[in-house]
């Protein structure tokens, strides 16, 4: 990655970062700090919504889907505050590592009981999709992975997860996808070379936003 920053450029706008690693001193928390740091310079207001900090649960309960499949949606406080917190944002950052080729199951979870019919998609009576009050919001996604690109790249796991992540679920909701950026071999660099890194990810959101 080749980057240039700038400090000088001011602009406006809300920015949620959603960060799901369990190590408040893991790299994914370093990374979710270079981004909330780049973007308030640049005069974005960032908020962090840090799953395993909040304690989120995240089973989707037979209540829970009895009300998806029926249509209620009296929610849990803890879902109406995350609806809330993505409400408020015009972009969405989700930084998180890869397990089993998947995002962490407490960001899947997130995904199963806060992007629910009414709020993230809906349909009229014959079937065909509404507008969602999320449509037209962005999402940047850095990922992380143990695995070096050379393996990433020749078993097409990037390309799998993006399109689980730009289709599946947030094209669905009419969001788009605008950045999915893999930090791949992390777990064998050096602490130095991990720097390095970070100085990257701050001059790679400098051009994102």
């Amino acid at each position: 990655m080749s980057y240039a920053v700038s400090d000088n450029v001011i602009v406006s706008g809300k920015v949620l970062i959603i960060l799901a690693h369990p190590n408040v001193e893991s790299f994914n928390h370093a990374v979710s700090k270079t981004v909330s740091r780049r973007l308030s310079n640049k005069g974005y207001e960032v908020k962090t919504r840090d799953l395993y900090q909040l304690g989120f649960d995240p089973v989707l309960s037979l209540e829970e889907l009895k009300n998806y499949e029926n249509g209620d949606f009296k929610h849990a406080q803890d879902i109406l505050a995350e609806q809330e917190a993505i409400l408020w944002a015009d972009h969405l950052v989700l930084v998180f590592p890869t397990w089993w080729w998947s995002p962490p199951a407490i960001l899947k979870g997130y995904l199963d009981r806060v992007f629910t019919p009414n709020f993230a998609f809906a349909f009229d009576e014959n079937g065909i999709p509404k507008v969602s009050p999320l449509n037209g919001k962005k999402v940047s996604i850095i990922q992380t992975t143990g695995a070096d690109e050379e393996f990433v790249k020749s078993e097409e796991m990037d390309e799998a997860v993006k399109k689980l992540f730009s289709t599946g679920i947030f094209g669905f909701c009419g969001m788009e996808v605008v950045h999915h950026e893999f930090l791949m071999g992390v777990s064998g660099k050096s602490y130095e070379e991990l720097k390095q890194v970070l100085q990257e990810v701050d001059m790679m959101v400098d051009t994102w936003f």
